[in-house]
């Protein structure tokens, strides 16, 4: 591709971006002082190369899935997120750390790019406590707060009436450290301990037993959906369709999406295949199909790596999006160097 056309491409993408409508000969022919009939021939040159398209017989160009891919990658890889963004994102996610931490995160997201965000785990049958506190919450209802090795906090109610005494649940909080194995054994552990210990302690340790599944962290978190059905493309049924299938769709650890591999023979640099179910940290992920595009990259979490996924149009602001998926991977990079 010559560098004119290059350029036009990317005056096409970024007028497209901006306005939503679509970009007319005589609006590039302005801005790099050529008539608008060379800009016509170089518009007949990309479309033919797959990267522009008439929306309409006498509308003017967008790009096309390929020719956004090219355009975006440009920002590729991400600039750091500007001091403001990041001073954002760590307030927001120091101000309630613990459960909420996924949904911290997607909002936080959300809020620096203005797009949907989902962010989701893998499936870990193997993830351990690393600390576990007992108190009593109330006359009826113990509070057990477990810290998980992947850095999320989780926190279980046990209904227990009567309550124990302070001395029974320091020998049960003494038994639950002791377990040194998957979350997923502990609640038979617990039982095999019950049935070998004094009844008080016996009756606690059945009770936390009992409630213990809810221990298993939440898996997906998502925002923003409401700001994405702003953009003029929610008016088109098939644009939310779409969307709701790649949110409905998203991958695990134990299997790939759902959704169709959008990858074509001409993708860029960094534009995976859907057969990846989770993104690497550092590494920022471009998906485009016709009208939705998705930004991908992995979020460190203790042992784990999240997969925070940015979806919008295919008009998407890709200088912004890019921007974010990448700062928030590195800010929580740094953040697990410096603890």
């Amino acid at each position: 591709m010559t560098d004119r056309r290059a350029r036009i491409l990317d005056l096409v993408a970024a007028s497209y971006i901006r306005s939503a409508h679509p970009v007319p000969s005589s609006r590039i022919a302005e801005r790099m002082a050529l008539s608008s009939a060379t800009v016509r021939n170089e518009f007949g040159a990309l479309a033919d190369e797959g990267l522009l398209q008439q929306a309409h017989a006498s509308s003017g160009r967008i790009p096309t899935a390929l020719g956004f891919r090219r355009y975006a990658a440009r920002f590729l890889p991400p600039r750091p997120l500007t001091p403001t963004g990041r001073a954002r994102l760590l307030e927001r996610l120091h101000a309630q750390p613990g459960d909420s931490l996924l949904d911290q995160l997607a909002t936080a997201a959300a809020e620096l790019s203005g797009y949907a965000v989902l962010v989701t785990l893998p499936a870990q049958d193997h993830l351990h406590a690393v600390e576990i506190h007992l108190s009593l919450l109330a006359s009826r209802t113990l509070l057990a707060v477990v810290v998980l090795e992947n850095g999320l906090v989780r926190q279980l109610r046990v209904p227990l009436d009567p309550a124990p005494h302070d001395d029974v649940l320091d020998d049960a909080e003494r038994n639950l450290r002791q377990l040194t194995m998957p979350l997923r054994e502990v609640p038979a552990a617990l039982s095999r301990l019950a049935a070998d210990t004094e009844p008080e302690l016996a009756r606690t340790l059945a009770a936390i037993a009992a409630a213990w599944p809810d221990v298993t962290p939440r898996q997906r978190a998502q925002a923003g959906l409401r700001q994405l059905f702003d953009e003029p493309e929610a008016r088109d049924a098939d644009f939310v369709r779409l969307v709701v299938e790649h949110i409905e769709a998203a991958p695990t650890s134990r299997g790939t999406s759902a959704a169709t591999s959008d990858r074509q023979p001409h993708d860029e640099p960094n534009v995976d295949d859907a057969s990846a179910s989770a993104a690497a940290p550092t590494t920022v992920e471009l998906r485009l199909d016709d009208s939705v595009a998705r930004v991908r990259s992995g979020v460190p979490l203790g042992s784990s790596v999240a997969t925070l996924t940015l979806i919008g149009p295919s008009r998407m602001r890709y200088w912004a999006s890019v921007r974010v998926a990448g700062g928030i991977s590195a800010a929580f990079i740094d953040h697990g160097a410096e603890a």
